[in-house]
């Protein structure tokens, strides 16, 4: 768990971390805590949608909006500021210009709102706080949950919609081992224009995995398959890890005949009910982990329209609410658009590196010791560094694992 914690991601069985200060595009972790989502206009929507065509064979007239527009970044060295940028710019200074008037006090439309609630909650002899806490009360029972759209499911719909967690490598994951390559095929050649989609990549990216199964509160933990079965038909495939702390979402792929039921919105939000179901059982466990978020990459925005998410810095380890990351990010002057969300915040020393437990030939030992054995190894420059920036990307604590060096093992 402490490799997701600290920015780590796994492909097949590979860990891998970016590293952002190089890179073109920073990635940053992205999780929500489901003990406070809440779902928003869009993605009640989706959940609506998807129970209109399971009831009655109808596709939504409008589907769900789920690329944001590319992002304008204020890069060092840019050009000139874009038109939009302009407007914004001209709109503040108007709007600072009136604010120093004294005599032409501006006020926000929010703020318009709330002076004349409480001049009716005067004029009826009421407490505004009062009766604000009274409406929160109200809205928070008519907040509708992920499980109140799928309990609303009947026999007698037109389609029936099943989805199953399925252990990676078990008797039931061989049975549709086929079908889901076959649909992972379609969708690179359709959304990824990929010709040379073979099984064997198919296997080793989204079938291996470094995980061991284990039990834990009364929960499997380990890596799975979220099918989507549409009338016993295989139409969207989740990859996900169950680890002892969080849900975590490693890839997708779906059917595109079936793009109008806004897939990568309803199965995310299936994975949240995942969560939440894993979560009532075993309470350790209440994040879902959406993979990377790139600011610049308008297909992976919608990640933070699930909310209240936070990203994960990359130099202090700390977790910071979206929004706060967000007018970092804007407001970045790196060439790649990177930012520290804890600006001065001190990173975590990390240990050691002489401590650092590995794996030489056939037993474990420290590196150091191994060193001992191994002069060449000692003298190697490249392999020393190459341990000093691994133990610099892993972060803090390196004593949770064993590593495996092929220049420690003959």
């Amino acid at each position: 768990m402490w490799f997701a914690e600290a920015g780590w991601s796994t492909s097949g069985r590979y860990l891998y971390k970016p590293d952002n200060r190089v890179t073109c595009c920073p990635q940053y972790t992205i999780r929500l805590d489901v003990t406070k989502f809440k779902m928003s206009r869009s993605q009640k929507r989706a959940m609506r949608q998807m129970n209109e065509f399971l009831a009655t064979g109808k596709r939504p007239v409008c589907g769900i909006k789920e690329e944001d527009a590319p992002v304008e970044m204020n890069l060092k060295g840019s050009g000139s500021q874009s038109e939009q940028s302009k407007k914004n710019l001209k709109s503040h200074e108007v709007s600072t210009k009136k604010m120093k008037d004294a005599d032409r006090p501006v006020l926000t439309k929010k703020e318009i709102r709330n002076k004349k609630f409480e001049e009716k909650c005067r004029q009826k002899n009421l407490d505004p706080d009062v009766v604000r806490t009274e409406r929160r009360q109200k809205d928070a029972a008519r907040q509708r949950t992920i499980q109140s759209y799928i309990d609303e499911a009947r026999p007698d719909w037109k389609h029936k919609l099943e989805v199953k967690l399925v252990s990676l490598g078990g008797d039931e994951f061989g049975t549709r081992d086929n079908e889901s390559f076959e649909l992972y095929k379609n969708y690179q050649h359709t959304i990824h224009k990929d010709e040379d989609c073979r099984l064997a990549g198919f296997r080793r990216f989204l079938c291996d995995s470094p995980l061991k199964k284990e039990q834990r509160g009364g929960i499997e933990l380990g890596s799975f398959h979220l099918w989507f079965l549409l009338d016993d038909k295989l139409i969207a495939v989740c990859v996900v890890d169950i680890l002892p702390k969080c849900f975590s979402a490693k890839y997708m792929y779906y059917n595109p005949e079936y793009s109008f039921l806004s897939l990568g919105t309803y199965t995310a939000l299936r994975e949240i009910e995942q969560t939440q179901r894993l979560h009532a059982i075993y309470s350790n466990l209440k994040y879902y982990y959406m993979g990377y978020y790139i600011h610049s990459c308008p297909k992976m925005r919608y990640k933070a329209k699930f909310r209240p998410s936070d990203l994960l810095c990359d130099q202090s380890f700390r977790w910071v609410d979206f929004n706060s990351c967000r007018d970092l990010l804007d407001g970045s002057t790196c060439s790649n658009g990177f930012s520290e969300f804890c600006p001065g915040a001190p990173r975590p020393a990390s240990p050691v590196v002489d401590t650092l437990l590995v794996f030489s030939n056939g037993s474990i030992t420290t590196l150091s010791d191994a060193l001992t054995e191994i002069p060449e190894a000692a003298e190697n420059e490249q392999f020393l560094a190459n341990v000093r920036d691994l133990a610099h990307l892993v972060g803090p604590d390196l004593s949770r694992v064993v590593y495996y060096f092929n220049e420690l093992n003959s």
